[in-house]
Formats: structure tokens, sequence, C-alpha cells
């Protein structure tokens, strides 16, 4: 019987702009490790960058960043609000990116209120919710986030060992 290749993981979320982005993803590739998963980091392989200009450091990071999705078996990503009431832009970039790849995409948030409650709004006299900062209408589906990042066919785990037990099962 031919033994069972171990699943990867690629890490996406806005870790990689804490102080201590390393320590802190390392710590979460081993929670991964613990569940029988192998976790891949946005910041793995990218030591190097430091000789290059701005714009081709971006573009390095950003090819990086794919081909690890793309060598990926699926993705957990954390969707906590980050910069304001929602996920980092990059994050939700590379959710759509996974699925459009038909990977498994597995989101965690430490934030589970409903987005609305984190969007100051106001109610028009024909019930419509808007925005108060920027006057357009905020969806109100009772999700998380924004319903692209928050109702896919996982539902969104409240932490990161829940989504990597998650993704253990169906490894």
């Amino acid at each position: 019987m031919a033994e069972q290749r171990q699943r990867s993981v690629y890490l996406a979320g806005p870790a990689i702009f804490h102080p201590a982005a390393t320590v802190l993803l390392d710590y979460l590739k081993e929670v991964c490790t613990k569940h029988g998963l192998i976790g891949i980091s946005p910041v793995d392989g990218l030591a190097e960058l430091g000789a290059l200009d701005a714009d081709k450091r971006a573009a390095f990071i950003r090819q990086s960043n794919i081909d690890k999705i793309r060598a990926a078996d699926m993705v957990i990503v954390c969707i906590s609000p980050f910069r304001g009431p929602g996920a980092d832009a990059g994050s939700a970039w590379e959710m759509g990116y996974a699925e459009a790849l038909g990977k498994p995409v597995i989101a965690w948030s430490e934030e589970i209120q409903p987005y609305l409650s984190r969007v100051p709004h106001d109610r028009d006299e024909d019930g419509r919710i808007f925005c108060l900062q920027h006057g357009m209408q905020v969806e109100d589906f009772g999700l998380v986030d924004n319903l692209m990042l928050a109702a896919g066919p996982i539902p969104v785990q409240p932490d990161f060992e829940s989504a990597v037990r998650l993704a253990a099962q169906q490894a």
C-alpha cells in the first residue's frame, strides 16, 4: 500500500506585516505540522530580497506568492479585519486566485461579529444600509466579511487552529 503524501497549505493573511512575522509564521507552520500538514509561509525563501529595488522586490514577492499558492494543496487565510473593518486586500486576492485554481480555501477570523457591526452606517427610509463615511450601500448578510470572502462552501472558522483542524480533515 502506497504511503499518502503529506498535504500542504499556503498560509495567507496579514501576519506578514507583524513586526515578528517570521516567528509568528513559524509558529503557524508548527501548528500545521502538529495536524499532519505542511505549512507554506508567504515569507519562505524571501531572505535575498534586500538587494532589489522596491518595484523589483514587489514583483518578486507577488510572483513568489503566486508560485506558492499554485504549489500548495489548499489555502488557509486569515480574514480578520486589517487596517479597516474588513480583510486584507492581498489576502482576499490570494483567496480568489486559489479558488480559481480549484483549491480548497479555509478562512478564519479573530472577529466573528457580522461585518456590518464594524462599519459606521445608517438606514434610509427604504431600509437600505449606507456607510456613513462613503455613502455607499453596505451588504448585510450577517457574515464576518464581504460575501465573496465569507459565503463560500467552507464556513469561516473562529481561529487558526480550527481552520487547520478542518484542513487536516480535508487532506
